[in-house]
Parts: C-alpha cells; structure tokens; sequence
C-alpha cells in the first residue's frame, strides 16, 4: 500500500515541477525587464511634472538612502513628498534634514488614521496626494534605492506604451540566511499564483502592480477613486491594479535588474511579521487555498526528498522497486534547482540555496496558518506596530 503511494506522489511532484519549469521559462520570453540599459526614446514633446510620494512609517534606517537617491534623479521636473506615518522614531526627523534644502521637496506629518480600519499606508498617501501637483504621480517605499535614471526610464516606457500606470519590481538585497530562504519562494510564488505577465495585457483579467515603485497618471488615479476606495486593503497595490484594469486602464509591470533595489526584512522577526501580514492576504483569506499550499508545500518541496529517502531505504532492504524511486527522486530534486535557476539568478541569490526550498514552504505555510487564526479569532493582523482586521 505504502509503494503505490509513494509512486503517485512522485508522479504528482513531478507533474508540478514540469509545470514550474514551463511556466518560468514562458516567464522569461515574456516579462520584460527593465533596466539602466534598456533603450529609451526621450521625449521630445518635455516631461511631463511628476509629484513622488514616500509614505513612511519607523524606517529611520533606511530614510536617508532613500530619499537620497530620489534626490539624485535625472529626470529633469519633479517634486517630493514625504509622508510620515506618525512614525515613533527618528524618521520625520531625519527625512526633514534630507529634503531641507531642497524648495522641491516637502515633508508631512500625517494626521491620525480616519479610522482603524484604514491601512496606515493608504491614509499617508490619501494625504500626500492632496499636496501634489504633478500630473502624474510616483509612489516609492521609503527602503528603496531607486538608480539615477529610474523616474527617467520609467516615464520614457510609460509614454511609449501608452499606458496609464507602470510598476517596477524591485531586485531583493539578500544577506541573512533567512532572507535567501524564503525570497526566492516568494519570487517563485509571483510566477505562478498571480501571473505577472497577465497584467500588461488589456485582454486578460489578470492585474498585479508593485507598490514599491508605482508610476501613475493622475487622472486615471483619480477615476477610479485611489487609495481612499482600497483604504483597507493591506495588499494595496494589488487592490489599486485591480480597480485600474477593471475601469479600462492599461497597466504595465516590469522587473529590474539595477533600476530599483531594496532589503526587505534584516532579521527573522521582521521576516515573519512580513511573511504574516502577507501570506493569508495573498490566499484571499481562504482556508482553501490555505490546505491548497499546504498540498502544493508538501508535493513540490517535501515529496522529491521524502522519495529519495525512501527509495534508498527500500533499495537497502532488498526490494526492487527501491532503487528507481531512489533515482527519480534525486533526478527530481536536481530538476527542481534546475528549474529555478532563473529565479535564483533575478533575486541574486545563489541555486545551491534551492535545497532550503522545503524549510521556507514550510515556513510559508505556519506563517499564513498563524495569519489565518489572528484572522479567524479577530485578534487581526499586526504590521508597523498596528493591528488590522479584515472584513
């Protein structure tokens, strides 16, 4: 009884794996990039005045590089503001000595939150874009480290496209060994769960935009109400595509090489309240899709080792069968590093680290189940020293 299970699993895995690879390689066709190289035209009818918007709350680490490198844009009209928060440590302060020289660039104490159901994020922007002139609007994390030529290239696309928002993926600065675990499943998963390629074109259903660096014209922003009608959505930028394409608004995604760059979480304390803020938001708050990434967990991470294991044991104890599961379960695990090659390669991470698939899927799967219970019990999710509930 155990054999044929074992055989269904490794069929089943492999299966996933084949699809993985697949979709990845169609990934790579497909989905630009877009860097400090790609070929720009430069627009010979003047740049259009675009307001950017940091909204920041506690990133007194990460603050003055930031804004820093906005500073140092070449793109030839634009102003900054700055929003904070109601941060609780220095990053209103040292915002303010970034931009005091600067007679473009103004920084915001944020009011309180109209209510606890807005997301602190949402609420900045709302009050940063009151302030803004631009006609197009530039929304930009406050850990970012955007290149010299980033507002530039990305305004020179978004013409050139004719589109009314595009978004640049950031590329992941990963140095602790819980950063290069989990970063590169949570690339793999935005392959696969929501299909980013999708979103450029206007035929699909499918919309996804990166809220780390978003490009907007500020009339389609306004048409479909902006950050007030997604107030509380903690997974905003999703949200606001959505509303975008649903209201006939073309989109553009894009990942970069060196255009963009952040660190997402320096510790696994942060990591955890990302991957918890995250995770059940992303499975829509469905237990279903929950037990379906715990299938999908145990299948693609766990199952080519369970085989291997398994097929050795077998082979040891004198049963046939025991050395070709042993074979196509370590041909299975090669495959699956192989698989993902390009991914490891777009978050700079090296392939050997694709053997610590099976703890980050794991991971993944206890922070979504936490996620799942504070949602259930009405305890809510915690990001930023808040708590947030999900109607």
């Amino acid at each position: 009884m155990i054999m044929p299970c074992i055989w269904f699993l490794l069929a089943a895995s492999w299966i996933l794996w084949l699809f993985i690879y697949f979709r990845v390689r169609f990934f790579e066709r497909t989905f630009p990039s877009l860097d400090s190289d790609t070929p720009t035209e430069d627009s010979d009818s003047g740049w259009p005045f675009i307001s950017i918007l940091v909204p920041a709350r506690n990133e007194e680490q990460d603050v003055a590089a930031s804004l820093a490198a906005l500073i140092r844009q070449d793109y030839p009209h634009f102003e900054i503001i700055f929003v904070d928060d109601e941060s609780t440590d220095r990053t209103q302060e040292i915002a303010r000595h970034a931009l005091a020289d600067r007679p473009d660039g103004q920084v915001i104490a944020g009011q309180p939150r109209p209510s606890d159901r807005w997301v602190g994020k949402n609420w900045a922007l709302v009050q940063g874009v009151e302030k803004a002139r631009g006609d197009w609007l530039l929304f930009v994390d406050a850990d970012i480290i955007l290149h010299p030529s980033a507002v530039r290239k990305a305004m020179a696309v978004a013409r050139e496209f004719h589109v009314d928002a595009l978004s640049i993926l950031p590329s992941l600065d990963c140095h602790s060994f819980w950063e290069k675990c989990v970063m590169p499943l949570f690339a793999t998963l935005s392959v696969l769960v929501e299909p980013m390629d999708r979103a450029n074109h206007p035929e699909k259903r499918g919309s996804r935009l990166a809220g780390a660096f978003l490009l907007i014209r500020r009339t389609a922003y306004e048409h479909v109400g902006g950050h007030r009608a997604i107030g509380d959505r903690i997974i905003e930028d999703m949200a606001l595509a959505h509303n975008l394409k649903v209201h006939g608004h073309a989109i553009w995604l894009a990942y970069t090489k060196d255009l963009a760059r952040t660190r997402m979480y320096d510790s696994f304390h942060d990591l955890w309240k990302g991957l918890s803020r995250l995770s059940f938001p992303m499975l829509r708050y469905s237990v279903a899709l929950l037990l379906a990434a715990y299938a999908a967990a145990i299948v693609g991470t766990l199952a080519p080792w369970l085989v291997l294991v398994f097929g050795f044991v077998s082979f040891a104890l004198g049963h046939a069968g025991g050395l070709p599961l042993a074979i196509l379960g370590g041909l299975l695990c090669l495959f699956s590093r192989h698989a993902l090659r390009r991914i490891f390669s777009v978050v700079k991470i090296p392939s050997h680290h694709a053997w610590l698939l099976p703890l980050a899927a794991s991971l993944y799967c206890l922070a979504a189940t936490y996620a799942a219970f504070c949602h259930f019990t009405g305890k809510g999710i915690n990001w930023k020293q808040r708590m947030y509930h999900h109607a």
